[in-house]
């Protein structure tokens, strides 16, 4: 009986003291994001601020309330105000307020900090406060524009600097108009009585110089004065290099990855990032890796500085993915360039992640015919050893069993070439690619670098050849015949015989 007794008061204080809720019920994670409805207000406007706010948790958060402090009175902040109790939000769930105040702008402009809590403890408290800025305007105001490259980088203005000639295009304001002006000689472009507000600056800076697109220019009552400095930029003097700290990974192991970027120039690289990988139509990522998490190198952010004349390295991390298994290997393609060009330094490497096995065929057409008995070669990429080959049925069909997961080069034995000079097919982990037609087009011979030397020619010794009888040398050829001759030997004699007769002495 004493042991019924006390297994009865056990469940019984087991159901009046529930165990306390361990991390698997759940986390609340409320968030605030705010705006005003326009960045400018004249001082007869009213100023509307909206309030979002909800739940990233897993579990339900309760009493979820909203306070704000800064320039402006908005009063009561109706069902996220600290004194209804606030509300409820579920995972997921998103509560939406708007409340109204007057302009109050002292010249510094108008700033409102909104911040959200809930009962229960947040788990990340650092998206619970948010805030957002304005600023008081006239109708009309005046604008006054300097245009310059600073050639030396000392952020200053100097006279040769100065940009002529050149358009200066303002675009929003109160009434979302455009206006533009050309600089004078000192480089400065008036805007006399445009409409206030804020706007968006362009300035038609000469290729190779860059400036802050980004830059808004706020009209205040009065006349007012904004400067917009450009840059020289030579991308030929940034030198980039990537690399990871293995040749070969495997699924989830960790990439270390090494980033180099050196400055040869004598200015300064502003604003660099790195754009990395590629995605296809539909989005994929691919066998890439990407510049995400790459602190200032990382897109979307404030960029790098690199002085003149100086080397940065950065070393991130990533994860081998899947992906990366089927394609057979992992690729690291960056282009480090300052934000608003669209060329900069190149870099890239590769690395394999091996062990998928794919197949690869197609139809190899001649004339719009079936080519049958083409030897066709499967080369690596990287190195041109031919990793495989086949032949062409009757049919002019082809088939590559189980090759390893990469990139090849397609190319055929013969006098024949394919369309492309370079034919790159690739092989998928568990995927069968067909093609559907491989075009075959006369070309140069490509031997076979795997067919059989020929033995090299016979060279047979030839005799010297008998010296040949020394020819009997003949008369010359006078050009006279026979009769000719014998007249002229004739007359040498007589004349002979007359001479001699001529000198014998006379006797007394």
């Amino acid at each position: 009986m004493r042991r019924l007794l006390a297994a009865v008061v056990a469940v019984l204080l087991a159901l009046a003291c529930p165990a306390p809720a361990s991390a698997d019920d759940g986390y609340v994670d409320v968030f605030v994001q705010v705006n005003f409805d326009q960045p400018a207000y004249l001082p007869t406007d009213t100023v509307v601020m909206t309030i979002w706010v909800g739940n990233k948790g897993t579990a339900t958060a309760t009493g979820v309330t909203a306070t704000t402090t800064g320039d402006l009175d908005f009063g009561s902040l109706g069902k996220l105000d600290p004194s209804g109790g606030g509300v409820e939000l579920k995972p997921g769930a998103r509560v939406v307020v708007a409340v109204k105040a007057v302009p109050a702008d002292t010249g510094a402009g108008m700033r409102q900090q909104v911040e959200v809590s809930s009962v229960e403890e947040d788990g990340d408290p650092t998206d619970n406060r948010a805030s957002v800025d304005a600023f008081v305007t006239a109708k009309r105001c005046d604008l006054t524009v300097n245009a310059y490259t600073d050639l030396d980088g000392d952020h200053v203005m100097d006279p040769e600097e100065a940009k002529q000639g050149i358009e200066v295009a303002l675009m929003g304001g109160l009434e979302r108009v455009t206006v533009t002006a050309r600089t004078n000689a000192d480089g400065v472009a008036e805007f006399p009585d445009i409409v206030g507000g804020q706007y968006v600056v362009g300035v038609g800076f000469p290729g190779g110089s860059l400036y802050d697109r980004t830059q808004r220019i706020q009209l205040r009552p009065g006349r007012n004065e904004a400067t917009v400095r450009a840059w020289p930029v030579d991308m030929s003097k940034l030198s980039a290099q990537v690399s990871v700290d293995r040749t070969s990974y495997a699924v989830g192991d960790t990439v270390r990855e090494h980033v180099t970027l050196t400055n040869t120039g004598t200015t300064d690289f502003e604003g660099l990032i790195a754009q990395c990988g590629e995605y296809t139509i539909g989005g994929t990522a691919e066998n890439f890796l990407f510049a995400v998490g790459w602190a200032d190198l990382e897109p979307g952010g404030a960029g790098a500085v690199l002085r003149a004349g100086e080397t940065r390295t950065w070393d991130f991390t990533d994860v081998v993915t899947q992906r990366m298994w089927e394609y057979g290997f992992l690729s690291l393609r960056c282009e480090f360039m300052v934000q608003g060009l669209l060329r900069g330094a190149f870099a890239a490497t590769t690395a394999a992640v091996p062990g998928g096995r794919g197949t690869l065929g197609g139809t190899v057409l001649r004339n719009e015919q079936p080519a049958p008995g083409i030897t066709l070669r499967l080369l690596d990429m990287d190195d041109g050893t031919e990793v495989s080959r086949v032949t062409t049925d009757d049919a002019g069909h082809f088939d590559f069993p189980e090759i390893p997961a990469n990139q090849y080069e397609l190319r055929p034995l013969g006098p024949w070439r394919l369309a492309d000079r370079t034919f790159p097919v690739h092989v998928y982990a568990g995927t069968h690619y067909e093609f559907d037609r491989v075009e075959l087009f006369p070309g140069p011979v490509l031997e076979d670098p795997l067919a059989p030397t020929s033995p090299p020619p016979v060279t047979r010794s030839v005799e010297q050849a008998a010296p040949q009888a020394r020819p009997v040398p003949s008369l010359a050829d006078t050009g006279a015949n026979v009769a000719e001759l014998t007249a002229l030997g004739f007359l040498f004699v007589v004349a002979g015989a007359l001479l001699l007769r001529v000198r014998r002495p006379r006797r007394t």
